[in-house]
């Protein structure tokens, strides 16, 4: 019952445009004992349906650049072939690692750009 509940709120803060990946790994790492491999290729096939949603609703709203789209499907098929390629190889604890790293690195700009937002209202 857990994994259905965390499943949909996991797929609630997707469709939100919340990135909400780092939090379904660290579920099922932390509190499923999944391995860091496995938990970031069942997170992938989960987030291939909410993008795929996401997809026709943006599709019908014609708010897609198709040349971005062939950019970057060119670029992020490279990169998944590589970082399959170098997780395989990784030890288990150095790939948890650099995933926490990543989402650290990666929320720190989101970070600052809410506390600039939340600061901004607060003085108006």
């Amino acid at each position: 019952m857990i994994d259905f509940i965390v499943s949909c709120g996991v797929a609630l803060l997707s469709g939100l445009g919340v990135g909400s990946g780092g939090l379904l790994v660290v579920f099922l790492t932390k509190y499923r004992e999944i391995g860091q491999l496995f938990a970031q290729g069942v997170n992938l096939i989960f987030f291939i349906f909410s993008s795929g949603a996401s997809t026709a609703v943006n599709l019908r709203a014609r708010n897609i650049c198709y040349g971005a789209v062939t950019f970057m499907s060119i670029g992020g098929t490279i990169g998944a072939i590589v970082g399959a390629l170098v997780a395989s190889v990784l030890a288990p604890d150095l790939l948890r690692i650099g995933f926490g790293l990543m989402l650290l690195i990666g929320g720190i700009p989101s970070f600052i750009r809410s506390a600039k937002a939340f600061l901004v209202k607060k003085t108006a």
